[in-house]
C-alpha cells in the first residue's frame, strides 16, 4: 500500500513538475513574442490602427521526394549539342566540368537584347525576364518549339516578376489615392497653421512661424504638379523643376510671416540640391541648444526607385521624405512645443482619416513606424487634458514621452563631442521624438543599426567598437542562411579585423532573437512576408534525398544565397521610401503535321518556396482589395501570376516525386511567359519605354556618416543559368535566369538612381561594373 502510495507521490510530483515546466516554457514564449510585438509596432495610440489588412494562409504542400541518386555526365544530356548550335560554339571546358560536377553553372549575359536609347517606346518586351524567358522557350507557336527551348523557372524569375508586379501596383496607389490626400490633408494644416497664427498667444507666435514653414515646404513641392495626378496615364512633364516650387513658395509669401517664407525657402534650397549634409534651418539651431549638432542629410530628398518616372512620384517622394525624416525632439523645449501644437492643428482639422488612409496602407507594405507620431502624441494630450500648450503643458508632455518607447534604428548625422560619451542606446534615447509620418521599422536596418556605429563609446564587455558599415552578407546570416556564415567571416577579416569579438557577440545575439521570432510576426505585412519567402530559400540543412543532384551541391546553395540577395535588393528598392534607414554617426499557328518534341523544362524543386511565394501573393491581393486600393485591372494581374506560381509548384512537386509529366505541362511551362506577360503589361493608354521595361536596379541601404560613404545593393542584368536534370522524363539540359548582384560603397553626396545604374549595366563595355565577391563570381562559368 505505501509502495502504491509512493509511486502515486512520485507520479503526481513529475505531472507537478512538468506542469511547472510548461508554464516556465509559455512564460518565456509569451515575453519573447510580447518583445518582438513591442519591438514592431505601437499600440498606445489615442485611435486604432489594424494590425493587419490580410491574413496570410500558408498552404505546407504535402510531398515525397522520390529521384534516385544519379550521376550526369554532360555527353548524355540529349539536347546538348542543339544549345551549343543555338549558342553558335561549344561550351568551354570550365561550363563543361560544371555540367558534370555541379549539374549546372551560370553565364554571364552578354546579350545585346535592349536598345540604347533609355527614352525609345518599347513594344516587343514588358520586362527584361519576361522578353528573355521569351528567347528562351522560343517561338509561341508549338510547330516551332526546338529542343533548347527547355526552360529552367527559378525562384529568382517568380521573386522578380512579384517585385515587378508590386511596384506597379504601389505606383498606381501612391499616383492617384495617396498623392491627393497628401496633398489635401498638407493644405488643410498649412491653412489652418495660417489662420491661427494671427490669434496666438506671444508664447506660441515663434512655433507657429516654424510650423508655418514646417508645412509650407511639403506644400510648394506638391502644388508644383497638382492636377497632374488625375491623367489617365501620368507621363514626365518634368513641372517639378526648382524654379517651379520656388515660384509656387513666392505665390504664399504675401500670406505667411517673413520668418516662415525665409525658413522655408532655406529648406527648399537645400531639398532641392539634394547633394549634402547641412544644418537645418528649421531645426538645427533648437537642437544645438541641446548639445545635439545634427547635420540634416539632404542627400535623401534625390527621387529614386520608381519615384524618378515623372513629376507627381517625385513630389510625392520628396514630401513623404520631409514628412519621415524631420525630427521634433522630446529633450527640446521648443521643438516639443511644435509637435503639440501639430497634434492639436492636426487634431482640430479632422485630418485623422486622410493620414490613415497614408499610414495604413503603407503600414501593410512595410509595417509600423519606428518613431513616435500623432498617435503617441494625441493619446499624451488626451491623458493631459492638454487643450493649450504652455509651458507647463510641455513639461508635462515631455514627462511623459519620456516614458514611451524609443526608435530601435538611428537615421540621423549626429554630431559632436558629447557623442563620444554615449553609447548607441543613449543616443537613440536621447534624439526620441515626433515624426509626423515617420519611416518605417524593418528588421533588417533593425540589424544593421545593431552591427554599426559612429563615434559612440566602444562595447562595455569587449572594449570593441563596431565597424561604420556592414553588409548584406550579415542580414542574411542573421536571417538564418548557413551559405553566409563564412563569408560574414571573410569580410570581417577584410573590413573590421578590430571588431571580430564585438560582432561575433551581436551577430550570436540577433540569430538567437530571429530564430525565436514566430510565423504571425513573420507574416504580419508584406516587408515581413518577403523576408519569410527569401529565409525558405536556405536549404542548406535540409535533407535532401530524393532530390536533384545539383540541389545538393555547396555551389547550389551559393546560387540562392545569391538570389536572396538579389530579392532582397529589390525588396529594399520597392521600399526605400518608407523604410526607415540606418546611420553610423559621425561625431499564333504553324503549318500542319506532327508537332515537334516537346522540350521538357524543369522548376526549381523548393516547395517551401513556392508555398510561402503564393501565400504572400495572396495576401497582398486581399489586403488591397480589402481597402479598395486598386481597380479591377490588377486582380486579374494578380490572379494570373498566383495561377502560374501554383502551376510551378505542381510540376516541382511531380518532379520531386519521380513522375511522369504530361506534354501538355512541359508546353505550358515552356510557354508559360505569355501568362506572366500580361501581368506586367502596360496599363491602359501607358506607353513602356525602354527604360520602363529595364529590370536594373539599385538601393542604398546604409549611410555611414563617420567614413562618408554610402552602401549601396543593386542587381544588374538578369545571368542564365544552364541546369542538367535527370528523372523519368529524360537527361536533358535546361535553361533559366538568375539574378546578378552588386554590393559596393560611394562617397556621400547626391545618391545614385535606377537611370543612373542603368546606364553602366545596359551598354557593352561592362569596365564601370563593381566587382563581384568572388564566392558569387565563382558560380559564373
Amino acid at each position: 500500500m505505501e509502495e502504491k502510495k509512493s509511486k502515486g507521490m512520485k507520479t503526481t510530483s513529475r505531472i507537478v513538475i512538468i506542469i511547472l515546466l510548461l508554464c516556465i516554457a509559455a512564460v518565456v514564449f509569451y515575453k519573447e513574442r510580447q518583445n518582438w510585438k513591442q519591438l514592431l509596432g505601437r499600440d498606445n495610440s489615442s485611435f486604432s490602427v489594424e494590425e493587419s489588412f490580410a491574413e496570410y494562409n500558408l498552404e505546407n504542400t504535402k510531398f515525397e521526394a522520390k529521384l534516385p541518386d544519379y550521376t550526369i555526365d554532360y555527353k548524355e544530356l540529349s539536347n546538348l549539342a542543339n544549345f551549343e548550335q543555338a549558342e553558335g560554339k561549344e561550351f568551354s571546358s570550365a561550363q563543361r566540368e560544371a555540367l558534370n560536377s555541379d549539374h549546372f553553372f551560370v553565364k554571364e549575359n552578354l546579350d545585346k537584347f535592349y536598345r540604347d536609347d533609355p527614352e525609345e517606346e518599347v513594344y516587343d518586351r514588358v520586362d527584361d525576364w519576361i522578353g528573355l524567358y521569351e528567347k528562351i522557350g522560343g517561338s509561341r507557336s508549338a510547330d516551332h518549339r526546338k529542343p533548347e527551348n527547355a526552360v529552367f523557372i527559378t525562384s529568382d524569375y517568380a521573386l522578380h516578376v512579384f517585385h515587378k508586379l508590386l511596384e506597379k501596383e504601389f505606383e498606381y496607389i501612391e499616383q492617384k489615392k495617396l498623392y491627393p490626400t497628401l496633398k489635401e490633408m498638407t493644405d488643410s494644416l498649412f491653412n489652418q497653421a495660417v489662420e491661427s497664427y494671427g490669434s496666438v498667444n506671444s508664447e506660441n507666435k515663434k512655433s507657429y512661424e516654424r510650423i508655418i514653414a514646417y508645412f509650407a515646404i511639403p506644400k510648394a513641392m506638391l502644388d508644383a504638379v497638382q492636377g497632374e495626378s488625375e491623367s489617365s496615364n501620368i507621363e514626365n512633364q518634368n513641372s517639378d523643376t526648382k524654379e517651379n516650387i520656388l515660384a509656387v513658395l513666392e505665390t504664399l509669401k504675401s500670406s505667411i510671416p517673413q520668418k516662415s517664407y525665409d525658413l522655408a525657402k532655406a529648406e527648399l534650397e537645400l531639398v532641392l540640391e539634394q547633394s549634402r549634409t547641412a544644418t537645418s534651418p528649421l531645426f538645427g539651431s533648437l537642437l544645438a541648444e541641446e548639445g545635439l549638432e545634427e547635420s540634416s542629410d539632404y542627400t535623401q530628398y534625390t527621387p529614386r526607385s520608381r519615384y524618378n518616372k515623372n513629376s507627381v512620384l517625385r513630389s510625392y517622394f520628396r514630401a513623404m521624405m520631409w514628412y519621415g525624416r524631420n525630427n521634433f525632439v522630446i529633450k527640446s523645449e521648443e521643438l516639443t512645443r511644435d509637435a503639440l501644437n501639430i497634434t492639436l492643428l492636426f487634431k482640430n482639422t479632422g485630418q485623422q482619416k486622410n493620414w490613415e488612409d497614408i499610414y495604413l496602407p503603407t503600414s501593410f507594405f512595410v509595417g509600423n513606424s519606428d518613431d513616435l507620431g500623432v498617435m503617441e502624441y494625441s493619446k499624451v494630450l488626451q491623458d493631459l487634458k492638454i487643450k493649450k500648450v504652455n509651458t507647463t503643458a510641455i513639461q508635462k508632455a515631455q514627462e511623459e514621452i519620456k516614458k514611451l518607447e524609443g526608435p530601435k534604428i538611428m537615421s540621423s548625422v549626429m554630431m559632436g563631442d558629447k557623442i563620444f560619451d554615449l553609447s548607441k542606446g543613449e543616443l537613440q534615447e536621447k534624439t526620441k521624438g515626433f515624426r509626423f509620418m515617420g519611416q518605417r521599422f524593418t528588421p533588417d536596418a533593425f540589424i544593421f543599426t545593431t552591427l554599426t556605429q559612429g563615434d559612440e563609446k566602444p562595447d562595455e564587455e569587449t572594449g570593441e567598437s563596431l565597424p561604420s558599415t556592414t553588409s548584406a552578407l550579415m542580414v542574411m546570416s542573421v536571417l538564418g542562411n548557413e551559405t553566409a556564415e563564412p563569408f560574414v567571416e571573410e569580410w570581417i577579416d577584410e573590413n573590421a579585423p578590430n571588431s571580430k569579438q564585438v560582432l561575433a557577440n551581436r551577430l550570436k545575439t540577433l540569430t538567437i532573437q530571429f530564430n525565436s521570432i514566430q510565423q504571425d510576426i513573420w507574416t504580419q505585412n508584406i516587408y515581413w512576408s518577403w523576408l519569410y519567402t527569401i529565409r525558405s530559400l536556405d536549404t542548406k540543412s535540409l535533407n535532401k534525398q530524393g532530390y536533384p543532384e545539383f540541389a545538393k551541391r555547396d555551389a547550389w546553395d551559393k546560387k540562392n544565397l545569391q538570389t536572396s540577395l538579389g530579392s532582397w535588393t529589390e525588396l529594399k528598392h520597392d521600399t526605400l521610401l518608407y523604410a526607415k534607414q540606418n546611420y553610423a554617426e559621425k561625431g499564333s499557328g504553324g503549318p500542319g503535321g506532327d508537332l515537334p518534341p516537346v522540350p521538357k523544362g524543369y522548376v526549381e524543386p523548393n516547395i517551401a518556396f513556392w508555398d510561402r511565394i503564393i501565400a504572400l501573393s495572396e495576401m497582398t491581393m486581399e489586403g488591397l482589395r480589402e481597402r479598395d486600393l486598386l481597380d479591377d485591372i490588377f486582380f486579374g494581374r494578380n490572379e494570373k501570376f498566383i495561377s502560374s506560381l501554383r502551376f510551378f509548384r505542381d510540376i516541382a512537386v511531380k518532379q520531386l516525386q519521380d513522375e511522369i509529366i504530361s506534354d501538355e505541362d512541359y508546353e505550358r511551362l515552356r510557354t508559360e511567359w505569355l501568362r506572366l506577360e500580361t501581368v506586367l503589361e502596360p496599363l491602359a493608354d501607358e506607353l513602356y519605354t525602354e527604360e520602363k521595361v529595364r529590370s536594373a536596379l539599385i538601393a542604398d541601404v546604409h549611410t555611414d556618416s563617420l567614413g562618408g560613404t554610402i552602401l549601396y545593393e543593386a542587381t544588374g542584368i538578369p545571368n542564365y543559368i544552364y541546369v542538367a536534370v535527370k528523372d523519368q522524363n529524360g537527361v536533358r539540359l535546361t535553361k533559366g535566369l538568375v539574378f546578378s548582384h552588386y554590393e559596393f560603397e560611394k562617397p556621400l553626396g547626391e545618391r545614385l538612381t535606377d537611370e543612373k545604374w542603368q546606364e553602366i549595366n545596359y551598354r557593352e563595355n561592362k569596365d564601370q561594373l563593381p566587382v563581384m565577391p568572388s564566392w558569387s563570381k565563382s558560380l559564373i562559368k
